[in-house]
């Protein structure tokens, strides 16, 4: 459906509309059969992404979301029906800012008296932990921005991602191993399994869930996990191997080994700590405390791992 112009249908703000999952909640809503407006926020409006959206009806509003720029926040959230809200620790690897970026927006999506705030939070891994795991700064932020909103009276629902699809061709890349075959390194077991998500393509699909669902849309703070299936590491590497036609096998490496390698890279200690709790986290806690979506309730099905692999282009990251 084209994106309405109409002011009589409702506002829908989405922050990082030209990242990951904003611009997958661009695209999902853009898809939906009933009308919407939409804003999209984005630090740099000449980005392609940002004339792109344009181009298809979207009001792209530049904005930095930061605390020194409260007032052009209150500005790009004014008259929305809903917002959209998402923090990225990996850009500052900041928990402190992550936290206090998440908590302003908070603010102002209650001062622009939104009906509904869709918040992209975490479980508190120091909680589910029990408190063994206390360094996951980025999880334990976002769990915090949810609180607040909690707190503050904002009606919200609280959509968690699962661990990212993508993640193969970023953090996770296979890494060559000079004779043509290549190796995914990581702490966790071969048979560990993780919830997955094809984050750019599926996400948005259940923050429409979120809004278009009585079930959720009430703003009671419900969470909704946001998922696909469950994948170990080994398959994933076989998956890989599968679609790219490349050889790439899955290495577990020791935590001293992990954080060498880290540090060798540039990446500060704090973050390789959170790194090593996440980890540990992802086999030993998550399953635990991962709330399943009846992913029957979606406008469609989520991509499966393979499915995901198909939309890769390998050259670029196995040449």
């Amino acid at each position: 459906m084209t994106i309405s112009k109409d002011p009589s249908h409702p506002l829908i703000v989405v922050v990082g509309s030209t990242g990951t999952q904003g611009g997958s909640v661009v695209n999902n809503l853009d898809a939906s059969d009933k009308p919407y407006r939409i804003r999209g926020i984005t630090r740099d409006s000449s980005k392609a992404q940002a004339t792109s959206l344009s181009e298809r009806g979207v009001e792209v509003v530049q904005c930095n979301l930061i605390v020194d720029n409260a007032d052009g926040i209150r500005k790009a959230f004014a008259g929305a029906t809903y917002i959209f809200i998402v923090t990225n620790f990996w850009e500052h690897l900041d928990g402190a800012r992550e936290r206090t970026e998440g908590e302003l927006m908070v603010d102002c999506a209650k001062e622009a008296g939104v009906k509904l705030l869709l918040i992209s939070g975490l479980v508190s891994v120091t909680n589910a932990s029990n408190g063994e795991l206390t360094r996951v700064f980025h999880f334990d932020a976002k769990y915090d921005i949810v609180q607040y909103a909690k707190v503050l009276g904002v009606p919200y629902v609280d959509v968690q991602a699962a661990a990212y699809m993508n993640n193969i061709t970023t953090f996770m890349r296979p890494a060559p191993l000079g004779d043509g075959t290549y190796v995914v390194r990581g702490i966790w077991t071969p048979g560990a399994k993780l919830p997955y998500v094809d984050t750019l393509h599926d996400y948005g699909l259940f923050v429409r869930l979120a809004i278009e669902s009585d079930e959720f849309n009430r703003g009671d703070g419900k969470a909704l996990s946001a998922w696909s299936e469950w994948v170990s590491f080994e398959d994933l590497c076989k998956t890989v191997s599968e679609v790219s036609g490349k050889t790439v096998a899955y290495q577990q490496v020791t935590e001293e080994q992990a954080r060498a390698g880290m540090a060798q890279s540039g990446m500060p200690p704090h973050a390789v700590d959170d790194y090593v709790d996440m980890s540990k986290f992802h086999e030993f806690v998550w399953p635990k405390v991962f709330v399943e979506t009846d992913l029957s309730k979606l406008a469609r099905r989520p991509h499966t791992f393979k499915e995901y692999c198909e939309t890769v282009d390998w050259k670029t990251v196995v040449p």
